[in-house]
């Protein structure tokens, strides 16, 4: 079954085949398939993902081999692709990134969310990764407040949707279709540390004391107090120690750049 095939395209197909045999048995079961597809970014129904399943499982072992692998590589390929296009054509739509950018911001994506576990998601530990390689002048309850926005869904994971329109939000290519405090709310998000829906003064602190201590800079907790202080005086209701959205909105300019 080899036989139409390059040796280096077959060691390619090995390497495919073996990424996605995790328990190492030779083969591929149910499990695995749907791992499989997620990582290609493949979204089908139930009845779909059997209905593939059993059409690459030709002698109906209730496993797909090497060989049937091999048979079936150019659907897959093809699987893979589609859903690449039809990713990056809904994105377009949404944001106002060119087809390059998300394409290369799709492969970019990829070899991030295989660096701790390859399942085709970005995990917490994969975006503290990628953030201090970008940027390690930054603390990790920076990382982990815009993790917490990048991950809209809260799963706990991030998915290449969430990762082109968080960026788009962060960029200003959202585009005209998103509400106008859709950036105020990017950042709003950033600043509520412990994510009950409020930035408090707790919050607030935090984020500066740790912002210090990224930069090497000192500053006593009287002081801290200080400029928390002052600024939850500058917003409407900061005298309760705690904002909510409809307040930060006010000031929201000074925190998105605009």
């Amino acid at each position: 079954f080899f036989r139409c095939c390059a040796m280096a395209d077959v060691e390619k197909i090995k390497q495919h085949f073996n990424r996605h045999d995790t328990n190492g048995d030779g083969k591929i079961d149910r499990g695995e398939f749907n791992v499989m597809l997620k990582r290609m970014g493949v979204l089908l129904s139930a009845t779909d993902e059997r209905r593939l399943f059993e059409a690459m499982d030709t002698d109906r072992s209730g496993c797909i081999e090497l060989k049937e692998f091999v048979q079936q590589y150019p659907t897959i390929v093809a699987l893979e692709k589609r859903a690449e296009e039809k990713q990056v054509e809904n994105l377009r739509q949404k944001t106002t990134f060119s087809t390059e950018e998300i394409q290369a911001m799709y492969h970019n994506f990829k070899s991030i969310a295989c660096a701790e576990k390859d399942d085709g998601l970005i995990d917490r530990a994969e975006f503290r990764r990628l953030m201090v390689e970008s940027d390690s002048s930054r603390n990790v309850v920076f990382y982990d407040a815009l993790f917490r926005v990048f991950d809209r869904d809260r799963s706990g994971d991030i998915d290449f949707s969430e990762f082109v329109s968080a960026l788009a939000v962060y960029h200003g290519k959202t585009g005209a279709s998103h509400a106008p405090d859709v950036r105020a709310k990017f950042f709003f998000g950033l600043c509520d540390v412990d994510g009950d829906g409020y930035i408090s003064k707790q919050d607030l602190t935090k984020i500066l004391a740790d912002g210090c201590a990224s930069n090497g800079l000192k500053m006593s907790t009287t002081e801290l107090a200080n400029v928390v202080d002052l600024t939850f005086a500058k917003f409407p209701g900061g005298q309760s120690g705690k904002l909510d959205f409809a307040s930060f909105k006010t000031k929201s300019s000074s925190f998105s750049g605009k």
